[in-house]
């Protein structure tokens, strides 16, 4: 696996080559769909992005640009890790959760069942959307398992101020939407009116659509913190009069605490929680008499 460095200078380009090998050494030792081909560090993330997807040009956010990237090819797949967290806002403690979290994202396609289905029905949708939260949760638990073994074993080092204060930034953010009710709640309940005046579905999945995916993955990303670092479980107060915090989404958090202590890749059980979980947003999918049919109920 070959490591490329664009950035800084030769002697601080090694260091980082030196940093991200244990990636290629993990690679090792792990059974993966595609194997990495390579990992760059590019001067230009974005049109790096670009040449390599070849599917138009990629523009990131500005202040919001991913800290890493994976991309497909043939040859197997290339990781990008963006310049920015090289910078003095990040140290090698927060880089090693970013790494981990990457890689263990391309290990769970290797690991993880794939559906086939001649089209896209109710069983489907939930199960790849399940996988999908799934994923997200469990790479974030063992990234930061992995980052805990490597400053106890091989650095023999605390954890550094500076990745506290970005592990706990990163967790008051995810927190913070999750309690905005007038952000989402209220506004899935307006868009549950809307719909029930106009009936068109589609204007409706428009509007809610991001916003679940926001929600979801910050709750998803709130809980795998929180369920790893205890000290930092006193925040939960923070987000105690959520409404999304219902039975239905704490047994979807508990099915996934389970599943991730039993190192279980098999989620067949857990379509119906997945179910209930969006229920919370005002969407239940449904078969059809000839195709997969969305629901709007009320929250």
């Amino acid at each position: 696996m070959q490591i490329t460095v664009e950035i800084g200078t030769r002697e601080q380009q090694q260091e980082i080559i030196n940093e991200l090998g244990m990636l290629g050494e993990a690679s090792k030792h792990y059974t993966m769909a595609f194997r990495i081909r390579e990992i760059i560090v590019p001067k230009d993330f974005d049109a790096k992005v670009t040449e390599l997807q070849k599917a138009g040009t990629y523009k990131s956010v500005p202040g919001m640009e991913p800290v890493s990237k994976a991309i497909f090819t043939p040859q197997g797949h290339v990781l990008l890790f963006h310049p920015n967290i090289y910078s003095a806002a990040y140290d090698n403690h927060i880089r090693f959760a970013i790494y981990w979290h990457e890689f263990s994202l391309l290990v769970n396609k290797g690991h993880f069942p794939v559906l086939t289905r001649h089209k896209l029905d109710r069983y489907a949708n939930y199960f790849m959307n399940l996988y999908q939260l799934y994923d997200q949760y469990s790479a974030a638990r063992k990234s930061f398992e992995f980052r805990d073994a490597v400053l106890r074993e091989v650095l023999k080092e605390e954890l550094s101020e500076l990745a506290k204060q970005d592990l706990e930034r990163s967790l008051l953010g995810s927190l913070a939407i999750i309690r905005n009710k007038a952000e989402y709640y209220d506004w899935f309940r307006f868009q549950i009116m809307e719909y029930r005046e106009n009936q068109i579905i589609n204007d409706f999945l428009g509007a809610v659509r991001g916003k679940i995916a926001q929600l979801s993955y910050s709750i998803i990303f709130a809980y795998a913190t929180m369920d790893h670092y205890e000290n930092l479980r006193e925040k939960e107060s923070l987000i105690a009069e959520a409404p999304m915090l219902n039975n239905n989404t704490r047994a979807f958090l508990e099915y996934f605490r389970y599943k991730y202590q039993e190192d279980a890749v098999d989620l067949s059980d857990g379509i119906d929680l997945m179910e209930a979980f969006w229920a919370n947003f005002g969407i239940r999918f449904v078969d059809g008499e000839k195709c997969m049919e969305c629901e709007v109920v009320d929250i």
